[in-house]
């Protein structure tokens, strides 16, 4: 099982980690999902702008495993309540990926809602993008192993759908 807090480099990851998740994402990548593996999830959107790029490609990611993903406001004063709220959506829903918290908030979330918390796994600068954009590369070059790093320019849509089929395997490999 994946720890979300593993995801917040890749530098954090093990090796090994990131080639699972790698083989995953090319496994939803071969044949399309015919099962739902998360069937009877439910998870949180934490963001004030869900009509936001990350906030839908999350949704996309989520749906098309078969979750379902209830849109919750990120905005919330004080840090009582924050405690307060964090306990509330760890008892409603089997996860929470956040998109727009600051850094003591979600820390904060993720020690008190009790399920697995992300942080901004479909935003364009999380480090999951990059690991896309290295799957593309090795892909154009026919490559067997990760580039270290992308460095040609890359076409856009390669690159979100392996972002795309990442993000269901960061949830596959978390959730079920």
């Amino acid at each position: 099982m994946l720890h979300p807090q593993a995801l917040l480099s890749l530098e954090a990851l093990p090796g090994n980690d990131i080639q699972g998740l790698v083989d995953c994402a090319r496994q939803f990548q071969r044949s399309p999902i015919q099962a739902t593996p998360l069937r009877g999830r439910i998870l949180a959107l934490l963001s004030d702008d869900h009509d936001s790029p990350a906030a839908q490609a999350f949704l996309r990611a989520a749906t098309g495993l078969g979750a379902q993903v209830a849109r919750v406001r990120a905005t919330e004063p004080g840090p009582r309540q924050l405690r307060d709220r964090a306990r509330l959506l760890g008892q409603l829903y089997d996860a929470i990926e956040c998109q727009g918290l600051d850094e003591a908030d979600l820390r904060q979330l993720g020690r008190d809602a009790g399920v697995p918390v992300f942080n901004g796994i479909a935003s364009p600068d999380h480090p999951l993008q990059t690991l896309a954009a290295r799957m593309t590369l090795q892909e154009l070059r026919g490559e067997l192993t990760l580039p270290p790093a992308p460095i040609d320019p890359l076409p856009a849509e390669a690159v979100a759908r392996n972002h795309h089929h990442l993000l269901q395997a960061v949830l596959s490999c978390t959730l079920a």
